[in-house]
């Protein structure tokens, strides 16, 4: 990231919620869908992109516009409150929140909230986070102003409740409509955006970082694990372990290796495994990418291993859809655990998800990551995971795993790989 324009001290960093500070994404989407159906209607990427960022009313207009819903935003909203209203309280902080947060209150900084989502509704989503609740001193709501992003209203509405000039603002968005808001009211935007494009790519949507800009766009970050706040003028961060960032929380994910040791094994002569899309799908933000250090266990073994891994569009191959491809750094023999359960947490952030020109160059540079994940996991904050009971197989992995023994031992013949 190319440093920003430090002429205006930051007093105040402003947060959209949804897709900023909470992972609300699938939930929504879930929902969304759901309603969708219900008037015989399929969502869509654009659907999804039309109201990304919106207050919920204006949010089903544009997806009642974009699908042909012959119904009013006000009855499509009253038929997925319901259903999101008991379950907002699950939404989980998206990577790198915890850790700026805390940074920025211990440097000073004082933090607002402004979010397209209703007073009543922004109660129920930090119902289960009281350190979050704790750490914004301000939120302007989407039913307190007139209008909503993209006009500048719920920016500008903070900045003068807070004594604080827009120049001195520094707004974090991950919507296009959020960032475009903020630059209308003067301040600099960290766009961190959650509308994707296949491989990875921001959406077109999103304008390009001017890093000197005094408004608007001054960077675009994968994750907020990559804001550096000394190119703001803050102190930086003191909490690397290596060349690595600890992750609180810790991700935690459960699935089925669907290729085995697969591409990895037969096109970079590295044995990573990929994890059944689902699995993925339901553990993590569409927009989380990155390259991760963390533990593993297989099958019906109780065996821990550190692992890297790559999390993402994987640019160098142009995935259509997003992988999680773990190297669990031990030697298996050869041995294939295609169809088995495999068990991840992932506790370190190594880097950003990267191109490369050649793939020699990509090999190097996930040699390099092996041996960072391996000497930082050494590190007693993380190796503390590695004892964590989720990595135990659960008993019907086990039994499941027994049963596949006995039937390749009653028929003599062995498992497809």
């Amino acid at each position: 990231m190319a440093a920003a324009n430090c002429a205006a001290p930051v007093e105040c960093v402003i947060w959209d919620l949804d897709g900023t500070v909470l992972d609300t994404e699938t939930l929504v989407l879930e929902v969304v869908r759901c309603v969708a159906e219900s008037h015989g209607k399929t969502l869509t990427a654009a659907a999804a992109e039309a109201a990304l960022g919106m207050r919920p009313l204006d949010a089903w207009a544009a997806v009642a516009s974009e699908l042909g819903i012959d119904a009013t935003p006000q009855q499509l909203f009253d038929a997925s409150e319901p259903l999101l209203r008991d379950r907002w309280h699950e939404a989980p902080l998206l990577p790198g929140v915890a850790r700026l947060v805390a940074h920025l209150r211990a440097c000073g900084v004082r933090l607002a909230l402004a979010t397209s989502t209703s007073r009543a509704t922004l109660a129920r989503k930090l119902s289960t986070k009281p350190d979050m609740q704790d750490a914004f001193v301000h939120a302007c709501c989407g039913d307190e102003v007139v209008n909503g992003k993209p006009a500048p209203d719920c920016f500008l509405k903070v900045a003068e409740r807070l004594g604080v000039p827009p120049s001195q603002c520094l707004v974090i968005e991950d919507a296009p409509v959020g960032v475009a808001a903020a630059a209308a009211a003067g301040m600099r935007v960290v766009a961190v955006p959650s509308m994707l494009q296949k491989g990875g790519k921001p959406s077109e949507l999103y304008p390009a970082a001017q890093p000197d800009a005094d408004a608007g766009c001054v960077c675009l970050l994968p994750s907020l694990l990559d804001f550096r706040p000394e190119q703001f003028g803050l102190p930086p961060f003191a909490d690397r372990i290596g060349e690595t960032i600890p992750m609180h929380p810790a991700i935690c994910i459960r699935g089925t290796v669907v290729t085995g040791f697969g591409r990895g094994s037969r096109q970079l002569g590295i044995p990573t495994a990929n994890i059944d899309a689902d699995s993925l799908r339901g553990a993590l933000a569409e927009a989380v990418t990155g390259i991760f250090g963390g533990f593993a266990s297989v099958g019906d073994s109780p065996a821990v291993y550190k692992t890297a891994l790559s999390l993402g569009w994987n640019p160098v191959f142009g995935n259509a859809e997003k992988t999680c491809e773990p190297w669990l750094l031990h030697d298996f023999g050869g041995a294939d655990f295609v169809g088995q359960e495999i068990r991840l947490i992932i506790c370190a952030y190594i880097r950003p998800e990267a191109n490369f020109e050649s793939l020699q160059a990509l090999i190097d540079r996930i040699h390099r990551d092996a041996e960072v994940a391996e000497e930082a996991l050494q590190d007693e904050k993380y190796a503390q995971h590695a004892a964590d009971p989720f990595l135990l197989p659960s008993t019907a992995t086990v039994a499941r795993q027994q049963q596949q023994k006995v039937d390749v031992r009653s028929t003599g013949g062995a498992v497809a790989s």
